[in-house]
Parts: C-alpha cells; structure tokens; sequence
C-alpha cells in the first residue's frame, strides 16, 4: 500500500477546487466563483483579450451570469503540482441556457489550468486558459 503524502493532499484539494468552481458557477453565485482565484489570476478566454485580476474577473462573471445559467460536469485529466504551483488538465461538459430567449446550447471545455498555492496554504486558480475542439453533437 502507498503510504499518503502531502502530494496525495495537495492532488485533493486542487480536484476539489474544480469541482467548487463549477458547483458556484451552476449556481450563479459569482462571489464563489471568485472565491477559487488568485487575487492576480488571468483568464485567457478564446477569441477575446485576457481578463486581469478578480475585480475584472468579478465584473465580468456577473455580467456572464446575469445572461447564462449554466450547469456542467467536470473530470480531471491529470494534475501535477511542482512545489507551490500545478498543473491541471480538465474537462468540463454541459449547457448553457439563455435568459433573455432559453436557448439551450451544449458546451465541451478543454480546460488548462496553473494553480498558485497561497500564503495560507490553500490553492487557488492563478492562470487559466480554456478552448473548445468543436461544438459536439
């Protein structure tokens, strides 16, 4: 039997920041959402300019929200922590329905996430960059 390390913690927590951040965006609630980033993340969103720090990060999520509900699924497809950062690859499937006419699109994001262990020890989202291969069927 593999004796548990702090790797084994480290590979927990950051799973389990995934699947946070995509329970408050399920849930709209913006302030969850932020919750799981850096205060200096980047979010490098495809086709439009990167998103600096959690304020505009926060705007922009609520603007996102006021207009989507959203509902997704998340698996991981590797994380690898070096010290005080990881590397996660992941994937997140679901939909996004439109409040303004309830069109229903289904979403498929491939996920590339470097994380950032805090100060406190916790890790959070530190630069993000997500695409999708295709619409899927």
């Amino acid at each position: 039997m593999k004796p548990h390390t702090r790797l084994d913690d480290d590979v927990t927590a950051i799973n389990a920041l995934g699947h946070e951040y995509f329970e408050a965006a399920g849930a709209c609630d913006v302030s969850r959402c932020c919750a799981t980033m850096a205060p200096d993340v980047i979010v490098m969103p495809p086709g439009r300019p990167s998103i600096i720090g959690v304020d505009e990060l926060r705007q922009l999520s609520a603007d996102y929200h006021s207009q989507y509900e959203v509902k997704y699924s998340l698996a991981y497809d590797e994380i690898t922590v070096v010290g005080d950062v990881a590397v996660a690859r992941a994937t997140a499937t679901g939909s996004r329905v439109s409040r303004s006419d309830a069109r229903v699109e289904t979403l498929l994001w491939r996920n590339l996430w470097i994380l950032k262990r805090q100060p406190d020890g916790r890790w959070k989202f530190w630069r993000i960059m997500f695409n999708s291969p295709e619409t899927p069927a």
